[in-house]
């Protein structure tokens, strides 16, 4: 049945008098009248159109459009219309005036002009149909008047298009519809119920986390909340533009309630139903689990740092709005990877720029096509730039960019200063460099595959300035106020302005890094607050080159462009668009030192000095406290840790900071342990603390980290926490105390190279010291000291001791994170013994976060482990006690800091995984007369294996199981039933009984059984094909480990074991399996004299692993120490016919003819590389061909051989070495004739691919393979399981087009030998991402 046809038809007309034209005359069907009706003139002969504009590309039954008409023509007297909306014959819809439409009037169901208009253009709403109705026509005609006051010389124009309904959308659940990450608080999510029922937010809530935390916030909706069917329901900020208030139906402040609003881009929101203690996720924003390793809720692995992609569209979730594709019906069930999509073709949302909240309040919403555009995002049109190395960010949208024959839709081209274009294959962002001072233009511009430009054209271009010169404004003139009392706000608040000043307080150590405070002079009115919201350590830095800088540290100059913020009376210079640093100030910033009642608006932002002051209430609250003198009294805040415990009365001869101004109060915030400077003794922590600044140098200059009291006799308080006469002290004496606090910076060592200098010291002696402070140093580990000069006055003993704090191992190996812990007695929990082969330290343990070395530096521990040896690797530490020695290593491979339990009670070991190894069978290649096989293997675990079992299959079937039994020792043994003729498949497991652990623990052998297996085939005639057939991935015999004996024919005789190579080869078939590669014993003095075509029989071992020749051997299955017995000439065996199809490096039969002889027709050489040849057939693949078997005269040929080389033929024995499948040319008979020259090599693109490495699992190198389709800038990087980069292999170098590989020799990127487990290599090649596992043993 054929669809109704439904016409808007538009006429438009200017008549000779002002008024509006009779109904009828709209060009509408059937009868197809138009203005000629009543005006002479030509139709669609002039030099004008008529056009509609807002056209839908198809209708939502029963939606409103707004529509235009525009008439031009050579008549510019005037210009008039009409139009009706018809099905056929009848009206459809209805066609209304709206508040835009101006100089128009209804006439029945026409509407049409009511005046002459010189503009051409009407605007009216019409609402379609209210079900489908069929395909709509729109007809359009227009009419240009001739100005001769009559109705003839006027010009007609008539235009048709048709559009059909869309489809209905069956939406059927309750989802996120739109999602805003604006500026400031501009912060929403809307929610749309297509359920088809009323639906009651009762029993709905809103999960969020923050920064790859777990699950933190609960939000839920106001009590009796619903949400009607079709409708949304909107969760804003309160301080959101008024735009989105006035659409929001809750709104709520930044922390009331639950944070929910306070979103920043890289925080999951969830949609999710309660019903009573199950919540279930319905849809989500963002995912818990990151970095893709199947724990959710790691932190820092598990954020994305600025946000997740959508749609292609890098940090989408930042700064973007997000609006809901109109054919998604419900949520994404928690699968936010396949919602966020990688295209706009395959994702479901929409994105759109910042602060679009053009769609909020309703859904769905038609998205009609875009043009391709460009647009230039930074830096800003008309900017001043301070370094002469620019980068143009910029953004495409709906158009793919990439090279030709990457799917793409064309590529960029730019220039600047109106030079030649450059052409650019990327979105990635250009970066020009050393650019003159002056005044510059930018132009870039979307171009086809063939460099022409886009119709319509897509470009954006910009204007900036070069200069050494920067506008700065004074900090006084910013915060400088005639009457604070009567008003106190900045004369330059919401005005941006630069401001070039010294760092007084580093960002670093603040509060979530937000804070920073710059000063331009010394004084009142000269300081200031710096805010940024996501943190300081994210913002981008530059030096004054333009390179990117960490960020200021305390006393640097920087320049700093954003605007000035009055928030609550707090003068702030916030939305900071550029931050620079100059480096260390030629002069510093010294404290005002002031009465504690000056303490007020003029010194806000500045940074201040308070001499002989008392604690005078220790406790405000949220960690403030008062301190006083006869001149007032003041309030000290701990925006940053400085570690002093404020007791009432306490006497402060100095205590500085920089002035804050919060909750009604000017307060002090001190910066660091020594800026509070007490009477009397010296807190530890005063001692030791160090700007984080520094902590970050000493990294590299292992100098930094030093106390900034070197050499200064002080007094020091604390418990001690090491006995002396405990540890290693060389023919001295040494102990540690601890400030009664404890935490960070807490504790100190004490030495002395006379044993007998101090009183025998307890555990929890209350004492106090008097010395110099010194740095004890070991290469670069400098660790601070005491080195006590005066009798040591025991106050007190048996004093409780300072609270241990449990860290991660990953703290406790960098000076940022390890320093604060020197000397200080911690705690580590659940960590995996991962080494265990030091030449000094005990063994590595590591809880996920890194590893950290434990030492035996007490006498107790070293007697411990002298006498029960170190712990095997992968023992479970559930936990240990101890105390952190800054110690000879090295920062580089973070061994500088060792973990120092005092006591055998510090350890808790519990168990790990078994260990399963040495496996072994017997008989190792059964015959018929066995009826059983016993499988034996080696089984290690720190508790007791509770079951190890043989999983096993017969000839395809299910898996069998049989147990494994020891004899009190580690070796297990089971036995495998078997029958004659029969193939047998295996693997092992073994379970401990959880001792000390959280559950029992299994380990697997093979680790990954979809990828290998053991097994044997049972059989009296062992052939090649038996031995090398395998159903694995792997590609690992059967037979590995078994003395076989084989016979065949030798297809690789002296000559070629007198090559380079060093090896025979036989068959005793002629097609696919049916080859071996063979050798002598290692200590053979001559070869065995055998000719092509002898028959031979060999016996020796079955190997797919040489740890002498890993990459020459490894991976190629071998008959190894072979004895020979050459019998008679039989001659040489057929090659096997095949195509580089056939043999290419991913070729899904590849491995079966590893051994076999060859040969390929017709073949062209396709690249000759530094090692091997490549050569191409008809199918278009590629093939490599090797020299490693040649003798001296094809190796002189095949030097010979040039790209574009033809040969009719190609044949030598198929083999696997150094990573690749090749075909080893035997002699110049091999290399078949020359037959001419091809110019113009095809070869099919390779496709983009991450291989298996080889081998897997590895001990100590693996190869890993990669191909790729076209000439790429590469990234291969190495993690661990936590997600967090051991090594890069390759970092962004150019590789061409073909397969590739890349050798891994087990070393981190500081080339220390990482420990066994489990590693994720991961590649980037182009748009190409992919990753994969890899397991290293030991």
């Amino acid at each position: 049945m054929k669809k109704k046809l439904l016409s808007l038809l538009i006429i438009s007309g200017l008549f000779a008098n002002s008024g509006g034209p009779g109904q009828g005359y709209a060009h509408n069907a059937p009868n197809m009248n138009n203005c000629t009706q009543c005006h002479s003139g030509s139709v669609n002969s002039g030099n004008g159109s008529v056009t509609f504009t807002n056209l839908p590309e198809s209708y939502i039954p029963g939606q409103t459009y707004s529509i235009g008409v525009e008439v031009s023509g050579d008549h510019e007297r005037g210009y008039g219309f009409q139009a009706i909306a018809q099905s056929g014959d009848n009206v459809a819809g209805e066609i209304s005036l709206n508040s835009n439409s101006s100089n128009a009037e209804m006439t029945g169901n026409y509407v049409q002009h009511s005046a002459r208009t010189t503009s051409g253009s009407w605007v009216f709403d019409w609402v379609a149909p209210s079900s489908d109705v069929g395909e709509v026509t729109f007809s359009a005609s227009g009419l240009a008047t001739g100005g001769n006051n009559g109705n003839g010389g006027d010009d007609v124009y008539t235009v048709s298009s048709s559009i059909m309904a869309q489809t209905p959308v069956d939406f059927t659940g309750l989802f996120f519809s739109e999602y805003g990450e604006g500026s400031s608080s501009n912060k929403y999510l809307e929610i749309y119920n297509g359920t088809g029922d009323v639906v009651s937010l009762d029993d709905v809530v809103i999960l969020g986390n923050y920064n790859g935390n777990p699950w933190s916030e609960t939000f839920t909706f106001q009590s009796g909340a619903t949400i009607a069917v079709g409708d949304v329901y909107v969760v804003a900020s309160s301080d959101a533009d008024p735009a989105i208030i006035a659409l929001a139906d809750e709104v709520h402040a930044y922390a009331d309630p639950w944070y929910i609003t306070a979103f920043n881009g890289d925080d999951v929101r969830a949609l999710a139903t309660v019903n009573g203690d199950e919540t279930t996720i319905i849809d989500i924003i963002g995912t818990l689990d990151t970095d893709g390793d199947g724990v959710s809720g790691e932190g820092g692995d598990d954020d994305p740092g600025n946000g997740w992609d959508v749609a292609g569209i890098e940090d989408g979730t930042q700064n973007h709005t997000l609006v809901r594709n109109l054919s998604v019906v419900q949520g994404n069930g928690g699968d936010w990877a396949s919602s966020a999509g990688t295209t706009e073709n395959n994702s479901e949302w929409h994105v759109f720029a910042q602060n679009t909240w053009d769609y909020l309040g309703s859904h769905p919403h038609e998205m009609s096509a875009a043009d391709p555009s460009i647009d230039i995002v930074s830096p800003e049109d008309g900017s001043t730039l301070f370094s002469g190395n620019v980068t143009i960010e910029f953004l495409v949208a709906d158009f793919v960019v990439g090279a030709a024959g990457e799917s793409a839709d064309g590529h960029i081209h730019y220039a600047l200063d109106g030079n030649d274009p450059v052409m650019h294959y990327s979105i990635d962002p250009i970066s020009l460099t050393g650019l003159t001072e002056g005044d510059h233009t930018f132009s870039i511009w979307l171009v086809d595959n063939n460099h022409a430009d886009l119709d319509p054209f897509a470009g954006d271009d910009i204007s900036f300035t070069v200069s050494d010169e920067v506008a700065v404004t004074s900090i006084y003139d910013i915060q400088f106020v005639s009457d604070p009392d009567a008003d106190d706000a900045s004369p330059f608040n919401g005005q941006e302005v630069t401001i070039h000043g010294v760092v007084t307080a580093e960002f670093w150590g603040s509060d979530q890094y937000r804070y920073m405070f710059v000063q331009d002079a010394e004084g009142p009115w000269n300081g200031i607050v710096c805010f940024e919201y996501d943190g300081w350590h994210n913002f981008s830095w530059v030096d004054v080159s333009g390179n990117a800088h960490p960020g200021p540290a305390e006393g640097d100059e920087v320049t700093l462009t954003g605007t000035i913020e009055e928030y609550y009376n707090l003068t702030e210079l916030v939305s900071v668009s550029s931050g620079v640093v100059h480096g260390e100030a030629d002069e510093m910033i010294n404290p005002s030192l002031i009465a504690v009642s000056d303490m007020g608006e003029a010194y806000e932002g500045c940074l201040v000095a308070f001499e002989n002051v008392t604690v005078s209430n220790p406790d405000l609250g949220y960690g403030e406290w008062e301190f006083s003198n006869p001149d007032g009294a003041a309030r000290s805040d701990d925006k940053w840790d400085y570690y002093y415990f404020p007791v009432e009365g306490h006497e402060l001869a100095y205590i500085e900071g920089v002035v804050d101004y919060n909750f009604s109060n000017y307060k002090l915030q001190p910066r660091l342990a020594r800026d509070v400077v007490e009477q009397g003794n010296t807190r530890i922590q005063r001692v030791q603390q160090v700007l984080y600044s520094d902590l970050m140098k000493a990294g590299e200059d292992a100098a930094s980290d030093t106390s900034y009291m070197l050499n200064e006799t002080v007094t020091l308080e604390g418990i001690v926490t090491m006995p002396t006469g405990l540890s290693y002290a060389g023919s001295g004496v040494k102990f540690i105390f601890a400030d009664v606090n404890g935490g960070p910076w807490s504790a100190i060592l004490s030495y002395d190279p006379d044993s007998s200098a101090f009183p025998t010291l307890y555990e929890g002696d209350l004492i106090q010291a008097t010395g110099y402070v010194y740095e004890y140093t070991t290469g670069p580990a400098n660790m601070t000291e005491l080195f006590i000069t005066e009798p040591i006055n025991i106050i007190d003993f048996e004093q409780p001791m300072p609270v241990v704090d449990t860290v991660n191992t990953g703290h406790l190996r960098w000076p940022t994170e390890a320093e604060q812990w020197g000397n200080v007695m911690v705690r580590v929990e659940d960590a995996m013994v991962v080494g265990n082969d030091f030449q000094y330290e005990v063994f590595a343990a590591d809880d996920g976060s890194g590893s950290v070395l434990v030492d035996d530096d007490s006498d107790s521990v070293a007697a411990y482990f002298e006498l029960v040896g170190p712990p095997p690797v992968g023992s479970l530490l559930q936990s240990m006690e101890g105390w952190l020695y800054h110690h000879y290593g090295s920062y580089e491979d973070s061994t500088a800091y060792k973990l120092c339990p005092l006591y055998e009670d510090d350890l808790e070991f519990g168990a790990g995984p078994p260990s399963i190894s040495m496996l072994s069978r017997v008989p190792c290649a059964p015959t018929l007369v066995d009826s059983e096989v016993e499988v034996s293997c080696v089984i290690m675990d720190n508790s007791t294996i509770q079951e190890a079992l043989i999983h096993y299959s017969v000839d395809g079937g299910d898996y069998l199981s049989a147990s494994m039994t020891s004899d009190g020792d580690s070796t297990f043994t089971g036995v495998v039933p078997i029958s004659g003729g029969s193939t047998i498949y295996y693997y092992i497991t073994a379970t401990d009984d959880g001792a000390d652990q959280a559950e029992p623990k299994t380990s697997v052998y093979p680790y990954d059984t979809d990828h290998d297996q053991l097994g044997f085939h049972v059989t009296d005639d062992l052939t090649v094909e038996t031995v090398q057939e395998t159903p694995w991935p792997s590609g690992n015999s059967l037979y590995e480990g078994c003395t076989v004996t084989l016979t065949g024919v030798v297809t690789a005789d002296t000559a070629q074991y007198a090559s380079s190579y060093s090896s025979y080869a036989l068959q005793d078939g002629d097609g696919q399996w049916d080859g071996i590669i063979f050798d002598l014993p290692v200590d053979a003095t001559e070869p065995v004299i055998m000719t092509r075509g002898d028959e031979v029989t060999v016996t020796g071992l079955i190997t797919d692993n040489d740890p002498d020749w890993t990459f020459k051997f490894g991976g190629n299955t071998r008959l190894i120490n072979a004895s020979v017995e050459v019998g008679s000439a039989v001659g040489e065996p057929t090659p096997a016919v095949v195509s580089c199809e056939d043999v290419h490096q991913i070729a899904d039969e590849v491995e079966s003819y590893e051994g076999v002889l060859v040969q390929l027709n017709n073949v062209t050489v396709s690249a000759v590389n530094d090692f091997d040849w490549a050569i191409t057939d008809e199918t278009g693949f590629e093939a490599l061909l090797d020299d490693d078997m040649a003798n001296m005269a094809a190796d002189n040929m095949m030097s010979l051989l040039s790209e574009g080389d033809v040969l009719d033929q190609v044949m030598g024995v198929f083999n696997y070495s150094f990573g690749t499948y090749k075909i080893q040319i035997r002699d110049a008979d091999d290399l078949g004739t020359t037959m001419g020259f091809d110019d113009d090599v095809n070869t099919n693109p390779y496709e983009y691919a991450l291989h298996e490495n080889f081998p897997n699992p590895f001990n100590p190198e693996t190869q890993i393979r990669f191909s790729i389709g076209s000439e790429e800038a590469v990234k291969l990087i190495i993690y661990d399981m936590m997600g967090r980069q051991v090594q890069t292999l390759i970092n962004g170098d150019s590789f061409s087009a073909g397969y590739h590989i890349v050798n891994w020799n087990g070393l981190d990127s500081k080339g220390q030998k990482v420990p066994s487990g489990v590693y994720i290599y991961r590649i980037k090649a182009g748009s190409f991402i992919a990753d994969k596992k890899m397991l290293l043993v030991k």
